[in-house]
């Protein structure tokens, strides 16, 4: 029988660190869109998800929050609600989209939109603390019934930061799996989830579905 390592799974964490810079109005935003550094584009497009917040929010990202809550711009926040970071190629060309689409709506508006005070875009960069949860599972069975309990914080290291790092390519799960075995067709369908305009609660449920369709043996298992 053809041996494979254990899936080991990492729990992680985000380390903040506010620039004491918030954003007003739109010709603000689009200000800071221009000149921010990176790892502050990488915290309101990617990790914001792990605020508790985005649990019960319809829009995958900060700005697009911000922008129908703060300025009431429904226009420009589904806009920017649709910009997808992972499928635009790369920071660089994100940056741009978002600095277009700000541009192009300050163009067609009267007047420039402002918040009230109090809720202000406060721009914060952040960092993942990743730390191995002490877990490790042997089949995809193993993790299929574990999946109903492992943290969103694990999910959201082992998805999003995964794609984060490896340039959009692939998670961890999907990989892992591939290499474990599972059938080509589970794989290919875990991977065409569109984990991005998901919460982390919706993608479990997601996952999980997948696993009781190819994992009938885990099905009473992930079927919390």
């Amino acid at each position: 029988m053809e041996s494979y390592p254990p899936f080991v799974l990492f729990d992680c964490g985000l380390t903040r660190f506010a620039l004491g810079k918030y954003c007003s109005n739109l010709r603000e935003l689009l200000e800071a869109m221009r000149t921010v550094p990176d790892p502050v584009l990488e915290h309101h497009l990617v990790r914001c998800v792990l605020d508790d917040h985005f649990e019960l929010n319809e829009f995958p990202n900060d700005l697009a929050r911000w922008c129908w809550e703060g300025l009431g711009d429904q226009v420009l926040a589904e806009q920017l609600g649709l910009l997808d970071p992972y499928q635009s190629g790369g920071l660089a060309a994100v940056r741009a989209t978002i600095v277009d689409a700000v541009e192009d709506r300050l163009w067609t508006i009267e007047r420039v939109p402002w918040c009230r005070p109090g809720r202000e875009l406060h721009l914060v960069q952040s960092r993942v603390i990743a730390y191995d949860s002490d877990e490790r599972f042997t089949t995809p069975a193993a993790l299929a019934e574990a999946f109903p309990r492992i943290s969103l914080r694990s999910l959201f290291y082992h998805v999003h930061e995964a794609h984060w790092r490896g340039d959009g390519k692939s998670d961890d799960f999907s990989s892992w799996l591939e290499v474990a075995g599972a059938k080509p067709e589970m794989v290919r369908q875990w991977r065409s989830v569109d984990f991005y305009f998901r919460n982390l609660t919706q993608l479990r449920h997601e996952y999980m579905a997948i696993f009781r369709q190819h994992l009938p043996e885990s099905q009473a298992a992930v079927s919390g």
